[in-house]
């Protein structure tokens, strides 16, 4: 049996495996793993940590930890580098194979060979307060191997915003892809003696930070690999005066709509969406951000972006496919119809049928040579409304001679406005908002030249996009 498998289930656990598969050159799947190997990481990644930046940041990981120790670090750099040697290498004598069960929390596989607390195993209790530990015990029980690859996971671990962000995953090529973006780092700042600590790509928001890791690894996906990914982040601080922990949950419907949008044919659009969503977060709510005398890359690592925010809290971002103010998309309706039907689930009959709406409707307000039911449209701020300007346009139509009918009533009934046991969860919005985007669409040039447009410019940040979506 081996020391090690894939996806052991605990997220620490898993991230210290996966750090020691990427650490080592041959990169060994996590069932090939030895002792060996074990031996030469323990004598390879002590010397990193006891340089002074892993130093300072470990105490947030693993506080009272030997590494943080005033009177050890007192000794020497070589006194403590050979203590903390002696601490992990001791622990390979008694790491043992995997069995088919064991009391271990960390494989379940194994017998408990320590009680741990919170300087070994981030977030578990500490000290002697049994209340915080499974059946009043003093500490949390982990084997051997399991307790020594959570020393390694903080390597696999990303800074954003005084925290540390650490992947949990169904699949073992996620996290594996997690980790090898920050050991990529480390090591090449390693070979230029640049420790700066562990890996940060200097985003100040947990939400940013996990969207920069997803775009890295898709970057690894050369295969264009279908695997159905969910992604389970932990954001968290083990520091003695306040332990801290928030959770972000990617499912896989929106990991594969961002597989899709980093393709060429759609990753300049994307961009252009994503960068809409910055906001100023302030006590008064989401301001728009002043790009004046600034450079944009650093507003944006400190700022909220609502389009992440969003997708991580299963919200539509549709209102920000299009810029209310300039009356222009930002995409195309194919990039618009792979999000809803991706991470929205629509229908392809929905999203068609909505698309000959608009058409129809952008091609009468063209005839009419008046942006006035665009207007109306925009303004529309309850169902009621929606409703009424569409049977406006419907009798704009009629007296065009237009020859056939905007809609049918299944069409209404079943693509524009889907049934729903609660009028005020019609998701009326949501079919008004793909109206707007086909007529900004197919009538933005025309607007342009009629002189209906006061705005155009792509930084736009000013459309109502933070309007509540039903």
């Amino acid at each position: 049996m081996p020391i090690y498998e894939k996806l052991m289930g605990n997220p620490f656990v898993d991230a210290g495996v996966s750090v020691i598969c990427e650490w080592l050159e041959k990169l060994p799947q996590p069932e090939e793993i030895t002792i060996e190997d074990l031996r030469q990481v323990v004598q390879e990644v002590v010397p990193l940590y006891c340089e002074y930046e892993y130093r300072a940041q470990i105490r947030f990981i693993f506080p009272n930890s030997t590494l943080t120790q005033h009177s050890k670090i007192q000794k020497g750099i070589q006194s403590l580098t050979e203590e903390l040697k002696s601490e992990w290498l001791q622990q390979l004598d008694k790491i043992t194979d995997l069995d088919d069960a064991g009391d271990c929390m960390g494989c379940g596989r194994r017998s408990v060979d320590f009680r741990l607390k919170k300087t070994e195993v981030p977030l578990t209790g500490s000290g002697s307060l049994r209340n915080f530990f499974p059946l009043f015990a003093e500490g949390s029980g982990y084997c051997a191997a399991c307790a020594l690859a959570i020393q390694f996971a903080p390597l696999g671990f990303v800074r954003s915003g005084g925290k540390f962000l650490a992947l949990h995953s169904n699949s073992w090529k996620a996290i594996n892809y997690w980790t090898r973006t920050c050991i990529a780092d480390i090591r090449s700042r390693g070979s230029r003696n640049e420790f700066t600590g562990f890996f940060d790509p200097k985003e100040s928001k947990a939400q940013n930070a996990l969207f920069y890791m997803v775009r890295k690894m898709v970057e690894y996906e050369a295969d264009r690999s279908t695997e159905n990914i969910t992604m389970q982040v932990y954001s968290f601080s083990n520091d003695n005066r306040k332990a801290e922990l928030d959770m972000y949950h990617l499912p896989a419907r929106v990991f594969n709509f961002l597989r899709f949008v980093q393709r060429a044919q759609y990753a300049k659009n994307w961009y252009l969406i994503v960068r809409s969503g910055y906001r100023r977060q302030t006590r008064k709510g989401f301001q728009d951000i002043d790009l004046k005398n600034k450079n944009p890359a650093e507003v944006y690592q400190k700022s909220t972006n609502l389009v992440y925010n969003n997708l991580l809290e299963d919200k539509s971002i549709l209102g920000f496919f299009f810029d209310r103010t300039a009356r222009k998309t930002r995409s195309n309706w194919e990039l618009l119809s792979l999000y809803l039907k991706e991470v929205r689930k629509m229908e392809l009959t929905q999203l068609e049928k909505i698309k000959q709406v608009g058409d129809l409707i952008a091609k009468s307000i063209q005839e009419s040579e008046s942006d006035k039911r665009l207007k109306q449209l925009e303004m529309a701020k309850s169902y009621g409304e929606c409703r009424n300007i569409l049977r406006y346009v419907i009798r704009d139509r009629i007296q065009q001679g237009a020859p056939e009918p905007l809609f049918s009533i299944d069409d209404y009934m079943e693509h524009l406005f889907p049934a729903s046991d609660n009028l005020d969860l019609t998701p009326w919005r949501e079919t008004r908002d793909l109206l707007l985007f086909r007529i900004y669409e197919k009538l933005h040039k025309w607007l342009k030249e009629k002189g209906h447009v006061d705005f155009d410019d792509n930084t736009s940040e000013t459309d109502d996009n933070n309007e509540e979506e039903n």
